[in-house]
């Protein structure tokens, strides 16, 4: 290596050590009062990588046969930055390929003695450090000139756990060397040695810097500090510049309620029964352990506030409160509110039946068919942000639906024109007929039948019952004479005027007869008309023929 790269890789790295430990510097100044060692001494275990090359292309192998020792003191104004003088050996190292001319490949040695600053983070536990530093380093490769000495330059860091105040655990320690060795003889590598050293061992603590911060505490509230009596309030302890280590015990006092847990770090206070105003509480901190200087005391307040009038719930009217409502029809539904206390309001609506559409304070019922003859109940409430809340209820009658109508069927008629001897007799065309119409009745179980008589205006002039007669003559061969009787409960016989000479059938389904049906004529006296037989028909005249 030429001695102007050496110069320039030094003059870099003095000047970045510079600027970090400037930086370090300034931050120190906030723990410039927090207790420190003057003096720290580590010795331990050191592990070598070298990361260089000697004569003749011989890559120099790691390591594993060293130590590493080192000594810093601390500055009085800057108690977390120091000079620290370090010096490590590393032996018994051979090289790749091995050198087998000196019989051995074990020979290859490295030491450095260095010089720098060292900024450490003091802590009751875990410390880390950085650090950078100058210095020589003499190194004695198997390979192939003897040894040299060389400038050397660097940086690390690393991380110590406390054992006590007199003593550490340095975890890991890693630095950085950079070095050289001049190649007497031909090589293709570079001259520059990157080395990377890790260490572990034990560091022992001398004297004292400054001294610990007062032990102190702070009350903070678990929940609010304004409630109502009979509302807990919660409080926690914590404290700090206290061995973190170490179990503190605690306890607790109030001006005015019931300390529920008065020995932990958390505490509630029952308020029943206080009077408004305002109360403190007080919590103590104590170290059992700590010989002097080792309790603190904090406190808090809360507010017990005057109570307020108790809450009014809104109250809610329907309208209408009762209505008759056929099914298919429709009405709308309000609710009416009164909200004394002015809070926000929600409205719900609910029906035993029907169907109900809209939200708010509106809504609109419509039922159902199947609600005919029934009472539908439906159920307003209106609820505030309290989870208060008054109902209303709107009592909706449902008539009964009227049963469909029935509309007559036409059958076949019976004229009565033939025999004007017997001119209510039924002759036998008309007999034909009664006895299809007979089949026809037994083949509907329900329904009825009936009989509408009629006559002319001349024969009714002669015989005002001729068109009762003639429908109570068919219902008679109907229930009595044919060969199949139809129920006479199933037979209704009624007249109509009319200037024809006949009898008109009609079958009428079970239920009531639709309006507008004037060929059903009116009922017969059946208490002043009898039914007949239908007897023979008198032989008067040859040129009459049997009907």
């Amino acid at each position: 290596m030429s001695m102007r790269h050496a110069a320039t890789m030094a003059t870099r790295t003095t000047l970045w050590l510079v600027i970090g430990l400037a930086f370090l510097l300034r931050c120190s100044i906030a723990n410039a009062q927090k207790p420190s060692p003057k003096d720290e001494v580590f010795g331990g275990y050191s592990w070598l990588a070298p990361n260089g090359w000697a004569d003749l292309d011989y890559k120099v192998n790691h390591i594993s046969n060293a130590f590493d020792a080192s000594n810093t003191f601390y500055f009085p104004k800057v108690h977390n930055l120091g000079l620290v003088f370090d010096g490590s050996g590393h032996f018994l190292g051979g090289t790749t390929p091995p050198n087998l001319q000196n019989g051995s490949n074990d020979s290859t040695g490295v030491g450095y003695g260095l010089g720098g600053l060292q900024y450490k983070w003091h802590s009751d536990r875990l410390s880390p450090f950085v650090r950078g530093f100058l210095g020589a380093a003499n190194i004695s490769p198997d390979c192939c000139h003897g040894t040299e000495w060389s400038f050397a330059a660097g940086g690390g860091g690393g991380l110590d756990i406390s054992l006590s105040r007199l003593v550490s655990l340095r975890l890991i320690q890693a630095d950085y060397i950079y070095s050289s060795y001049s190649h007497f003889y031909p090589s293709t590598h570079s001259t520059n040695w990157n080395s990377v050293r890790l260490a572990a061992g034990i560091v022992f603590c001398f004297g004292t810097y400054g001294s610990a911060p007062p032990v102190a505490c702070m009350v903070s509230p678990g929940s609010p500090t304004e409630v109502f009596a009979g509302e807990p309030v919660k409080f926690s302890a914590v404290g700090s510049n206290f061995p973190a280590k170490d179990s503190l015990t605690y306890s607790w006092k109030s001006a005015g309620g019931k300390v529920t847990s008065a020995n932990a770090g958390v505490t509630e206070i029952d308020t029943t029964g206080l009077a408004p105003g305002s109360y403190a509480v007080t919590a103590a901190l104590l170290d059992p352990k700590m010989k002097k200087a080792n309790s603190a005391s904090c406190g808090a307040t809360f507010l017990v506030k005057t109570p307020l009038p108790p809450p009014v719930p809104p109250t809610v009217r329907c309208v209408p409160s009762e209505t008759t409502l056929k099914p298919g029809d429709s009405t709308t539904l309000n609710m009416v509110a009164t909200n004394p206390d002015n809070r926000p309001l929600t409205y719900t609506w609910k029906t035993s039946s029907g169907q109900l559409t809209g939200s708010g304070e509106s809504v609109t019922l419509t039922p159902f068919n199947s609600d005919a003859g029934n009472t539908i109940t439906v159920t307003g409430t209106v609820t505030d942000d309290r989870h208060l809340s008054g109902d209303c209820h709107v009592t909706v009658s449902v008539p009964k639906l009227p049963p469909p109508c029935v509309t007559p069927e036409p059958w076949k008629a019976c004229t009565f024109e033939l025999n004007r001897y017997l001119p209510a007799r039924v002759d036998n065309a008309c007999k034909d007929k009664l006895d299809q119409l007979a089949l026809d009745m037994q083949g509907k179980p329900t329904g009825k039948l009936v009989i509408v008589g009629s006559a002319s205006a001349k024969d009714a002039a002669k015989n005002p019952s001729l068109a009762a007669q003639r429908a109570e003559n068919a219902k008679h061969y109907l229930t009595a004479a044919g060969s199949t009787k139809v129920d006479a409960d199933r037979i209704e016989t009624r007249q109509i005027d009319s200037d024809e000479n006949m009898t008109h059938f009609y079958f009428v389904p079970a239920g009531d007869v639709c309006a507008g049906h004037p060929e059903l004529g009116t009922p017969v006296d059946e208490s002043k008309v009898k039914g007949h037989e239908r007897g023979k028909l008198p032989q008067k005249k040859k040129a009459e023929t049997k009907q």
